[in-house]
């Protein structure tokens, strides 16, 4: 029942090392997730906002959502270079992502828009198509941002594989960060409440471009590791020396600040085996998606009870609620996906 903490054998560090401790980072992040929105809930009703709650919400804030994106990104030209069937590619993503999200939100829909506010059917096909997004209704916007994300995947693909080498491949993507954000801040200026309802997706993007360009990198095994150093320094000195009223750029600087923390992680838990620790963060990242999905829902519908999360019991049970749940939509997705591939294949003739 102990956790046994034992030094690992010296390794190379290449930058593939975050996609081999993708698992235990991607765990790691949706705990953080769920530990920012302890510290919203506490700032949105004044209990136990202070310390280093207050800390947290100030200053990390969601910016473990930003290493999700990184390392989907990493992850997807991993994926596309082993089968670069673009078809087949969008089966396999949307497919993945797709039927939790209707496993969990037709009903977590319908319980909001038919039960509890009484909206109507019209409410409930908006906000379920997520049509409802351009109204401000975010109550699950990472699905639609990784939607989005998907759906542009093959085409940064091919940017990214044209690149001759790194330098090339840092510069294209400096230009589509950069042409982007114009594009962003012109939103902004004349683009009036659009901005604020998207704002929370569409400054993500450039973090995801920057996984994507990373993860050639990583499968080439280049040995840049120690860019991560800098980054962290170069962020540090961003967010002292920049002004705060920066929001698009500030997004930015934090998402790499993250990235680069994870950097970190990674030397360590490639170094140090931490038994149970480890095997429980990698259970996590390999469920993220699923708790996503079920923590956001149980603690909607708890608050709106007045179920308030910003209290530890409260709290502690949707957690554990989450995990439950988070458990049971993983059994019955893998069994809805398996039927689809049975089926398809069927159809197609395929024994």
């Amino acid at each position: 029942g102990f956790i046994v903490v034992t030094v690992k054998e010296k390794k190379k560090i290449c930058n593939d090392l975050l996609s081999k401790q993708r698992g235990i980072l991607m765990g790691i992040s949706i705990l953080l997730i769920m530990l920012y929105h302890f510290t919203e809930d506490c700032h949105n009703s004044g209990v136990h906002f202070n310390g280093w709650v207050q800390f947290y919400y100030k200053y990390i804030h969601s910016s473990s959502v930003d290493t999700f994106l990184f390392l989907s990104g990493l992850g997807l030209y991993y994926s596309m270079k082993k089968n670069p069937d673009i078809m087949a590619f969008y089966r396999r993503r949307l497919t993945k992502i797709l039927i939790p999200y209707v496993v969990i939100a037709f009903p977590a829909w319908i319980w909001k828009d038919l039960i509890f506010k009484k909206s109507g059917i019209y409410n409930f096909v908006k906000d379920f198509t997520f049509l409802s997004f351009k109204n401000g209704v975010k109550w699950y916007w990472y699905i639609f941002l990784i939607l989005i994300c998907y759906l542009i995947f093959p085409y940064i693909f091919r940017i990214v594989e044209h690149a001759k080498d790194s330098l090339e491949g840092e510069l294209h993507l400096l230009t589509l960060v950069g042409v982007y954000t114009v594009m962003l801040m012109g939103l902004k200026l004349y683009g009036g409440d659009t901005y604020g309802n998207f704002e929370i997706a569409l400054t993500r993007i450039p973090i995801f471009l920057a996984g994507c360009f990373y993860g050639r990198s990583s499968y080439e095994q280049r040995e840049s590791y120690w860019k991560w150093g800098v980054i962290f320094i170069g962020c540090l000195a961003a967010l002292y020396l920049f002004p705060a009223d920066m929001p698009i750029l500030n997004r930015y600087i934090n998402g790499l600040l993250n990235v680069s923390i994870c950097a970190g992680l990674a030397v360590f838990f490639t170094k140090v085996n931490t038994g149970v620790v480890e095997k429980f963060l990698k259970w996590c990242g390999l469920h993220s998606l699923e708790l996503y999905l079920t923590h956001v829902t149980v603690r909607r519908i708890m608050i709106s009870y007045g179920f308030h999360t910003s209290h530890y019991r409260y709290e502690g049970i949707m957690i554990g609620i989450s995990f439950v749940l988070a458990f049971l939509l993983a059994v019955v997705s893998r069994g809805l996906q398996k039927l689809i591939h049975i089926k398809r294949r069927e159809d197609k003739g395929e024994k």
